[in-house]
């Protein structure tokens, strides 16, 4: 079980090794020049967050750090997550080293043409912006309504905004 007083870093990036060295490695699914690693894991409202890379996905996770203010959702369940820069939506998990945890998927699988270090910024920056308000971005980080496409889907959002063909 985490430590509330612990950056759990460590412990998630131990767990996601086991299993993808123990269930994952042979699975088409994974990117296998990816390694797992934890991005940038910090305090957030008596908890932790963070982005974790995995060779089969990239996740923002959300830590149990202060027993009393976690939410009870269920492993399986999705519920959502309001942060700074609006409302996602989290699974509930649970590993017995771990305990309860929530994830909220940005890429699975990971794209083939992602390496080690292009998935460690892609996860960073995701989690950079869903932790920042409008106003904390600066100009060039800002989406502007006329380049969306009609549709955008949370993929989407993550991606670098497209130049504008003149």
């Amino acid at each position: 079980m985490l430590d509330r007083n612990h950056c759990p870093a460590g412990e998630f990036e131990a767990e996601f090794t086991r299993i993808y060295n123990q269930h994952m490695k042979s699975l088409p699914i994974c990117n296998n020049r990816l390694q797992v690693r934890a991005i940038d894991f910090q305090p957030y409202r008596k908890h932790w967050i963070g982005a974790l890379v995995t060779p089969w996905s990239i996740l923002v996770v959300l830590a149990r750090g202060e027993y009393s203010t976690w939410p009870d959702i269920l492993e399986g369940k999705i519920a959502p997550v309001t942060l700074p820069a609006g409302q996602f939506s989290f699974l509930g998990m649970k590993s017995e080293r771990l305990g309860s945890f929530l994830s909220c998927s940005l890429m699975s699988p990971v794209d083939p043409l992602y390496n080690q270090r292009a998935a460690e910024n892609f996860a960073a920056r995701a989690l950079n912006l869903m932790l920042s308000t409008s106003s904390e971005l600066s100009e060039k980080e800002k989406i502007k309504p006329a380049s969306l496409p009609q549709s955008l889907s949370r993929r989407d959002f993550f991606s670098p905004v497209p130049k504008e063909v003149k």
